[in-house]
């Protein structure tokens, strides 16, 4: 693998490289006076119309038509999503050889997850006949302070790979804040490889991952996402419905993109043609949630929609609390939000989507109002004595993601590997739908946020438990370099 093939400076195998980054000067995620008027209106009107309608008899009509859009959008995704985006078959190899990856990871204060990823892609049999990698790893060094890249080193080093490992250092100051603007900073869209592919810090993924990933995009997909799966789900309850609801949201995917719809990527396992995410400008920056902004760009722009694939499978540690699931759920519902106020006109205008997408991206989008309309419904029925019309509206939204739910548990099997029983399913799709009453309160609370917030928007990191770790002999390798990486030189990338 030649050295130059990493983008943003820095021979393969460098410790400390200094990213360039393209932002510096960006005061943060500000947010423009019309999209605050545009969210107080969506939840001070939403919540209105809720109250009044709950003492008219109006209330029935809502219902109706809120029960007949669910079933409008959960028929294409039923029937869609047992059409996956290909099947990999092995009677079906590639012409030539597959294409080379950019694995591209950013993180800050991850020295006790990012070794054993390290190991993990350490294993990975993507290679030529000769042996040789066909892929190489950037690490961004995200200001962390518990010597997250020696610890990257020190692990690429025990597992023999530290030729294809860089680490660029991103400690501008004033620099953006959040994943995106980590992830961009490497400018991986430069990158002289095929494929990018990005994974969490704390990710978890198998031998064959980058070699599936590979023969996806060989297949035909220029951009497509792995299934995300939990580490240790059955650890405690709020694991396991974490894992089901991935396992659910999964399946929503996945039949967007099989009926047509405007399917989107998740930000732990998104792969995409280098030369693609070049012609839409990069990973987005200023963003909450840069999965999201990177998917509707690529839709509008290139009319491209993301792939979902079953066999391709990325491993990630579960929000250990409920303090910081609501931490994420709030971040990633401004997000959404932010996204859709962003991205409508461009996705709406484009000649390059057919109008199932653009209608799929403006039902999904819509949906931002139902949270605000139930909560009104909930205060008017306590002022009218009227439970029915909340009743109602929760009892279709409940309804519709407890489908969803057991339908997306066909994929899941007991430890023993058995299918899991219709009694299983059917109480874990409950929990689930329960769940699901976060997402009503979370927007409600981003909606909030965004129309009163004063200065730039923060990006909070979410909180998880740590992924089985190194082996001990790594550990003390890791812990010595960890003590002396405050004091490491800074290396300056490479001249491309």
């Amino acid at each position: 693998m030649p050295e130059d093939t990493v983008p943003a400076g820095g021979g393969a195998g460098t410790e400390f490289g200094r990213a360039a980054h393209r932002s510096a000067e960006d005061p943060g995620i500000e947010t423009p006076p019309r999209w605050r008027m545009i969210a107080a209106s969506v939840l001070v009107g939403g919540v209105a119309a809720g109250f009044v309608a709950a003492a008219d008899t109006v209330a029935v009509w809502i219902v109706g038509i809120f029960a007949a859009v669910l079933v409008v959008g959960l028929i294409p995704i039923l029937v869609g999503s047992r059409r996956p985006p290909l099947t990999l078959g092995p009677a079906d190899p590639p012409a030539g050889p597959l294409p080379t990856i950019l694995v591209l990871i950013a993180g800050r204060n991850e020295a006790t997850v990012l070794p054993s990823l390290i190991a993990d892609l350490a294993a990975q049999d993507h290679r030529n006949p000769d042996g040789s990698a066909r892929f190489s790893i950037v690490i961004v060094d995200d200001r962390s302070t518990d010597g997250t890249g020696a610890a990257v080193m020190a692990a690429a080093r025990a597992q023999g790979i530290a030729d294809l490992v860089t680490v660029l250092r991103r400690d501008e100051a004033g620099a953006v804040d959040g994943k995106g603007a980590a992830l961009a900073s490497a400018r991986p869209e430069a990158s002289e490889l095929d494929v990018v592919a990005v994974l969490d810090a704390d990710a978890r993924v198998g031998p064959a991952y980058l070699s599936t990933a590979a023969r996806y995009v060989a297949a035909g997909l220029p951009a497509l996402t792995a299934r995300r799966r939990t580490l240790q789900a059955e650890r405690s309850a709020l694991s396991l419905i974490q894992a089901d609801e991935q396992t659910q949201d999964g399946e929503i995917q996945r039949g967007r993109w099989a009926s047509g719809g405007c399917s989107e990527f998740r930000g732990n396992g998104i792969i995409i043609r280098t030369y693609v995410l070049s012609a839409i400008g990069g990973i987005p920056t200023a963003s909450l949630t840069e999965d999201l902004d990177l998917s509707t760009r690529l839709a509008a722009a290139r009319g491209i929609t993301v792939g979902w694939a079953l066999e391709l499978e990325a491993w990630e540690a579960p929000v250990p609390a409920w303090r910081g699931l609501w931490r994420q759920r709030l971040r990633w519902s401004e997000g959404a939000i932010r996204r859709f106020l962003a991205f409508t006109p461009s996705v709406l205008r484009s000649a390059r989507l057919p109008f199932r997408a653009r209608w799929d991206f403006a039902a999904y989008g819509a949906q931002l109002a139902a949270p605000p309309l139930i909560l009104g419904a909930i205060g008017g029925a306590l002022a009218f004595r009227n439970p029915g019309f909340p009743g109602a509206l929760i009892g279709s939204y409940l309804l519709a993601g407890g489908v969803l739910a057991f339908d997306a548990l066909r994929w899941e099997t007991q430890p023993s590997g058995a299918p899991l029983s219709v009694p299983e399913r059917l109480a874990r799709s409950v929990r689930v739908a329960l769940f699901s009453f976060i997402w009503l309160i979370a927007v409600n609370g981003a909606l909030w946020r965004l129309a009163t917030r004063r200065g730039p928007a923060r990006f909070d990191k979410t909180a998880r438990t740590a992924a089985p770790g190194p082996a001990p002999a790594e550990i003390a390798e890791i812990a010595e370099m960890a003590s002396i990486a405050e004091h490491a030189p800074v290396r300056e990338p490479n001249p491309r």
